[in-house]
């Protein structure tokens, strides 16, 4: 059975997988609790500067919590539209960066937490891929979208019909995950990188959030992606960020971002 906790640590907030011994499976309470705990966190900016989510043990979540299944009475589009899709939305409409440290493997439901992620680190042994073959069923939780985006047509379906998994390393070098690193270094990489986000311009950040993700999701013109950007930028201009920012550099001094 796995725990969702949430801590919140200074400006950080820290939500945990905790289950090793079902490699951080999620079943429909698990998914409640994983909402509840990220509105929490919504709640708590702009005291809180950014998120993490990991998985305690060896592997960050296989999936689906399916041990305890009926086959004949599951719901399964209820499942992920009606529990898991509220959780993704809520992940990636938080106004701070989000990571996900991914450890070992991020498959199902676990990719599709870490994939609701701005930035994912992972260990280069870290497996991400298809395992549903085995059992009969579908790729979900957005991983269509993610594979064909950044794999392409053979290398989505060859993931699918053969389970093969890739790993961290593969996907960076695909475009799958943000980077990957020693499985050993993984831990203290990704709290360096936070300490580092949580003293950026908070502002900037969820301006370049909601962006990236428009454009992402609306796919506009080069045209139009100009024109938004100059407007955002006069936006920004008008953040005290922005000002610290731009004085920090005429005097040659590290800023000092609220």
């Amino acid at each position: 059975m796995t725990e969702i906790r949430l801590h919140i640590r200074g400006q950080i907030a820290e939500i945990v997988l905790d289950g090793p011994e079902s490699r951080n499976a999620l079943n429909a309470a698990n998914l409640r609790d994983l909402a509840e705990a990220v509105a929490q966190v919504a709640e708590a900016v702009p005291g809180v500067r950014a998120m993490l989510i990991r998985g305690e043990g060896k592997v960050f979540c296989s999936g689906r919590d399916i041990s305890a299944v009926d086959v004949a009475t599951d719901d399964a589009y209820a499942f992920l539209a009606e529990m898991f899709t509220p959780v993704f939305q809520a992940i990636r409409g938080l106004p701070i960066p989000v990571v996900a440290q991914v450890q070992g493997a991020a498959l199902g439901l676990g990719f599709g937490i870490a994939a609701a992620a701005d930035i994912v680190y992972a260990a280069e042994n870290a497996k991400f891929g298809s395992p549903f073959a085995a059992i009969g069923a579908m790729l979900d939780s957005g991983a269509h979208h993610v594979f064909l985006d950044r794999l392409g047509y053979h290398r989505t379906m060859d993931l699918i019909v053969t389970g093969d998994f890739m790993s961290g390393a593969e996907a960076a070098a695909a475009g799958i995950v943000s980077r990957a690193v020693p499985a050993d270094e993984l831990a203290d990489f990704v709290e360096e990188k936070l300490n580092g986000i949580v003293s950026g311009p908070a502002e900037a950040y969820a301006m370049e959030k909601s962006f990236v993700q428009k454009l992402t999701d609306e796919q506009p013109t080069l045209t139009e992606v100009l024109d938004a950007e100059a407007r955002l930028q006069e936006s920004a201009r008008q953040t005290p960020d922005y000002a610290e920012g731009f004085r920090a550099f005429q005097e040659r001094r590290k800023p000092n971002f609220g």
